[in-house]
């Protein structure tokens, strides 16, 4: 886990929102290898074991994902996600995380991998989470995110962690979420950018006199 993430992680427990602490026991270069997160408001603890974070209540191993990934797919992602400068992070989750070496190799943007494939591993500039669905993101916190076919709650969650005008993307399986303007689509999948979440009614009252 990059340590300059953990300000953009948040505790999933229900309550006000906070940021978590960092312990680290061993670290290489910038990265927590080994160590805890704790929140400060309701005290939970979520271990970081071989750079991976995990957020879940229960362990569950993950799934195997078969599909590989090449420079040309892993140029495509970084395009369509505007990967074009090092500012921010970017948000692979589920399958996406098989792009992710190739990914990383051509962009300096650091990428957070949300419940990858068995088999996917964080590196320096990768970082790994594992979650039991919400993502522990800040609001806005992510610059893009590539999004798999989660239940509605991920998907949402996801989209609120990506900045307004952020890109985001789905393969052709994943409906278009809410707040996501559609910027092109073809038969593999589509782009589309977050939108500013609509401002709640204001009731005007008129004095008369």
């Amino acid at each position: 886990m990059f340590i300059e993430l953990v300000d953009a992680l948040r505790c999933p427990v229900p309550h006000e929102e906070s940021w978590l602490v960092a312990s680290a026991v061993r670290m290489e270069a910038r990265h927590i290898v080994e160590g805890t997160l704790g929140c400060p408001v309701c005290s939970a603890e979520y271990p970081i074991v071989h750079g991976v974070v995990d957020f879940r209540s229960t362990a569950v191993e993950p799934a195997a994902h078969p599909a590989a990934s090449d420079s040309t797919q892993a140029e495509r992602l970084a395009a369509l996600l505007d990967l074009s400068d090092a500012h921010g992070f970017a948000v692979l989750l589920g399958p996406w995380g098989n792009h992710s070496p190739p990914l990383a190799a051509i962009t300096d943007v650091p990428l957070v991998l949300v419940d990858p494939p068995a088999g996917v591993t964080g590196e320096p500039g990768i970082s790994v989470i594992r979650c039991d669905g919400v993502l522990p993101l800040a609001a806005g916190a992510a610059r893009a995110t590539a999004i798999d076919a989660g239940d509605a709650a991920r998907v949402s969650s996801a989209v609120r962690a990506t900045r307004v005008k952020g890109r985001i993307v789905g393969t052709a399986a994943v409906a278009l979420p809410d707040d996501v303007r559609e910027l092109a689509r073809d038969d593999a999948g589509w782009v589309g950018e977050r939108e500013a979440p609509a401002s709640p009614l204001v009731s005007l009252h008129v004095r008369r006199g």
